[in-house]
């Protein structure tokens, strides 16, 4: 396996890595309430800006097993304020030595090979180089499922000597409920990610049987 950085992925790449995309973070169109995976345009857009550095991890045959994508340039990110990270960090945003991680990830079949491991080394590397810091958006299910922050701690910190995480911000998703007055009021529910959830084509299938 090896890990190939691209400013731009070739077309003929194109479909294999919207369906490797597709595929790995499915999920998270059921498990996120905030949208988090891009449309096919969206994902085209942004394999062709030479902003952002494709980070491609290939097995001996080619085929691709994990992916990654940061900048520099954070203007060019959608969703983000750039204002706020020139705010806090006002001679780093100046200097390019903050980056970003649009996302991250290897083929499900293939997270025990290793990949996730290599792709994030990868991606630190020129973060080292410049004593830069780097920015990753975690949904709460990867949060709290996955423990996804301590577990990119615990490879940049093999990595790079130590790595020290910070939650920087959260945006929480609220329901209010309309009960009658006969029923109780509950506390605070949680999502309750530790568990495990079925996914959305078994779900379906579940309420099928119940109709």
């Amino acid at each position: 396996m090896r890990v190939e950085v691209l400013p731009e992925l070739p077309a003929d790449m194109m479909d294999e890595a919207w369906e490797w995309y597709r595929e790995t973070f499915d999920e998270l169109r059921y498990m996120a309430a905030n949208r988090h995976l891009m449309y096919r345009d969206e994902f085209e857009d942004l394999m062709a800006d030479k902003r952002a550095d494709k980070y491609l991890a290939l097995d001996a045959e080619g085929a691709l097993v994990g992916m990654g994508v940061q900048t520099t340039e954070l203007e060019s990110v959608p969703l983000i304020s750039p204002d706020y990270f020139e705010y806090h960090w006002p001679e780093l945003f100046e200097q390019r030595r903050l980056f970003y991680v649009t996302f991250v990830g290897s083929k499900k079949s293939a997270r025990g090979a290793g990949v996730f491991v290599a792709l994030l080394r990868a991606m630190y590397a020129p973060i080292g180089e410049v004593k830069g810091r780097v920015f990753v958006d975690i949904c709460s299910y990867n949060e709290e499922r996955h423990a996804l922050p301590r577990m990119i701690a615990m490879i940049l910190s093999r990595a790079a000597g130590r790595a020290q995480p910070t939650r920087l911000d959260a945006q929480s998703f609220w329901m209010y409920e309309f009960p009658p007055a006969h029923v109780p009021v509950r506390d605070e529910r949680r999502t309750g990610f530790r568990e495990r959830r079925p996914g959305m084509e078994e779900r379906r299938a579940h309420l099928r049987e119940r109709e």
